[in-house]
Formats: structure tokens, C-alpha cells, sequence
């Protein structure tokens, strides 16, 4: 009888140790969570806004500037880094890719010990994210690379219930990057704007009935909509060829300054 209760007591003890396992946080949960530090992913649109890009301003100086203007010291000073990431086994930075990493199904491109070292994530897609083909439907899943709206809506509430589960961390998604005319068509560019309106205004509002609340340590910075203009469009006045959708350096001297505080004030406000 004694042997039956200990061996009863050993099957219960090893279904929650799996119970438990199965909800560990993809971070691990070592972050340190005094600290104020932080890495943006980018790409090439991204590392534009970071700069120097030929403007008067680049992101580091930025952050140095909120930080003496909210007499901020020491541990309690913002600090970022930066890294083109991901890049193995392509540069491929969609939302589809996005999903995969953070659902641990990407060897090529582990976060864990990023999660880990950073108290801030900030992700972002490229420019060709915004060659949204539809609307899009629930089959669409199916095929995650199929760049349409129902796809782009079941990636982004994917890597937030991961980003949840993270909650010694602090994340930052950008939306869609905007495209010149040149290099996208009148039913492309209303369709990303539509998407990233959802994100920052639905989404991002906990309005959105599939998704539901926000997570508090999540931060939706609209990058498009401080840019393209009321077709959808990179105004020329921000790219940097008629053909190119890089930011040039104005469209730096813009987004620098709202990229900083923007984050910045929303970590604080958690």
C-alpha cells in the first residue's frame, strides 16, 4: 500500500512538473527587470529612421535627449541598440517570419537570448509587407505567406499571446512601413492602410474581438501612418527616389523624435 501511494504521488508530481514546463515564458524570465536597455531589429527601412541618414538627427541622440530631459541617470537611463536580425537564413523580416520566431519555429533565428538581455524588443517589417495582395479569409492560414489581411491579423494576436507570456519584457511592433507610388498600386496602399489602422486603433485598443485585452507590455508604434500620406502613399517629400521607399533624411528627422518618446513614454506608463 505504501509503495502504491508513492508511486501515485511520483505521477502526480511528474504531470505538473510537464503541466508547468509546457507554460514556461520563450525568455526564460531572466531578464533583469530594473534595467532600461533595449534593441531594435531592423532592416534597412529601420536603420534609415536609426541614422545617421544625412539629417540632423539619428535615434541615439534622441534617446540621449530624453534622457536629459526627464533627468533620467544610471539604472534609470533608456539605452538601445541596434541589429539587422533577422538575417539567417535570408533577410525575410515579414509578419509571417515574425510568427515563427516567436513560436520557437525558426532554427535559423532564436530570440531567447535576446528576450533574455534586453529589457525592451522592438520588431519591425519592411517596406515589401505593405504589398498586401486582399482582404483576405480564414483559409488563407493555410499558406502563411500569402500577404493579406486575415494573414497579417492571425500573425500579429500569434506572436502578442507570445509577447504576453513574456512579461518581464517590454515590445515595441511597428506597423507597416509605406511604399512610393512607383512601387505599389492604388489597391496595395489602401490595403496596408487599412491593416495598420486595425492594429493601432483596434488591436492596440483591446477592441478587437478575437484578440481581446492589450497586453500592457506590448507598445504599437504606427510607424505608417507617420508617414504615408491620405492615399497610402510614401510622399516624395519623405522618400528617398521616386522609385525607392527608403526614408530619406527628413522623413529621419521626423520619426526619430516621435520613435523615442512615443516608447519610451508608454514603458513608463505600464
Amino acid at each position: 500500500m505504501k509503495n502504491l501511494i508513492i508511486s501515485v504521488l511520483l505521477v502526480v508530481t511528474l504531470n505538473l512538473f510537464f503541466a508547468c514546463k509546457s507554460d514556461t515564458p520563450t525568455g526564460g524570465g531572466t531578464v533583469n527587470t530594473g534595467s532600461r536597455n533595449g534593441i531594435f531589429f531592423h532592416h534597412s527601412t529601420g536603420m534609415c529612421i536609426w541614422g545617421p541618414n544625412g539629417g540632423n538627427t539619428t535615434v541615439p541622440a534622441q534617446i540621449t535627449a530624453y534622457n536629459t530631459n526627464h533627468n533620467l541617470t544610471g539604472n534609470n537611463a533608456f539605452s538601445l541598440t541596434e541589429l539587422w536580425w533577422p538575417d539567417n537564413p535570408n533577410d525575410n523580416n515579414e509578419w509571417e517570419r515574425w510568427h515563427r520566431i516567436f513560436e520557437g519555429q525558426d532554427p535559423g533565428s532564436v530570440i531567447n537570448s535576446y528576450l533574455s538581455n534586453n529589457r525592451i524588443i522592438i520588431i519591425k517589417s519592411c517596406f515589401p509587407s505593405s504589398n498586401i495582395t486582399g482582404v483576405g479569409q480564414p483559409v488563407d492560414t493555410t499558406d502563411p505567406t500569402l500577404k493579406t489581411i486575415f494573414n497579417y491579423k492571425w500573425h500579429w494576436r500569434h506572436f502578442l499571446k507570445s509577447m504576453r507570456s513574456n512579461p518581464n519584457n517590454f515590445f515595441v511592433v511597428w506597423t507597416n512601413a509605406p511604399q512610393v507610388q512607383a512601387e505599389t498600386t492604388p489597391a496595395e496602399a489602401l490595403l496596408a492602410h487599412q491593416f495598420c489602422t486595425w492594429a493601432k486603433d483596434t488591436l492596440a485598443r483591446g477592441l478587437d474581438p478575437v484578440f481581446g485585452t492589450f497586453p500592457r507590455n506590448v507598445f504599437v508604434f504606427d510607424f505608417f501612418h507617420k508617414l504615408a500620406d491620405a492615399n497610402g502613399y510614401l510622399p516624395s517629400q519623405y522618400a528617398s527616389g521616386p522609385n525607392d521607399s527608403h526614408p530619406n533624411a527628413a522623413a529621419t528627422e521626423l520619426v526619430a523624435p516621435l520613435f523615442i518618446q512615443e516608447i519610451f513614454n508608454a514603458f513608463l506608463a505600464q
